[in-house]
């Protein structure tokens, strides 16, 4: 049985409240990530997206094109249609999180310093420091791998998961 539009909505919503919390992006942009991940067909305009989601066209384009840039979103034309459309850019998640790796490299290196300004402290105060750093140092080597596995899943299992 299909969704309705309200219960279509409210997913919008509860997504927009995740990426609020746990990404610090606005709750708009969040929205817009709700809805194109569900809606029909999957390419949406902006006048859709401002419409459906009771926001502006001027936020819409501000998520849009903060969303683009993440990489979460993808501007796509259709065939016979001059109008803009706006999709979930599926490989963009993926890299996504490879970049949030990049990004482990960075603390990694902070984090070294912590470590060697407090080479010759007791080992107790060293201990949150290693901690922290152990915890990345295993991002840095297990994530790789997973995410490497999860493209090849894709790949053999027809791009859907």
């Amino acid at each position: 049985m299909a969704i309705t539009h309200d219960e279509a909505v409210r997913f919008a919503e509860d997504v927009a409240l995740y990426f609020e919390q746990d990404a610090g992006l606005p709750r708009i942009s969040g929205r817009v990530i709700g809805w194109l991940l569900i809606c029909d067909p999957a390419e949406q305009t902006a006048g859709q997206l401002a419409e459906t989601l009771g926001a502006s066209k001027a936020s819409i384009s501000t998520s849009t094109r903060q969303l683009m840039q993440a990489g979460l979103v993808e501007k796509v034309s259709l065939p016979g249609d001059r109008r803009t459309y706006y999709r979930i850019n599926d490989e963009g998640w993926v890299n996504s999180v490879f970049e949030r790796l990049a990004a482990v490299t960075n603390i990694l290196k902070v984090l070294d310093k912590g470590n060697t300004l407090l080479a010759h402290d007791p080992p107790a105060r060293r201990a949150r420091l290693e901690n922290v750093a152990d915890l990345y140092r295993w991002m840095q080597s297990e994530l790789p791998p997973l995410l490497a596995r999860h493209r090849e899943h894709r790949l053999h299992d027809g791009g859907t998961t």
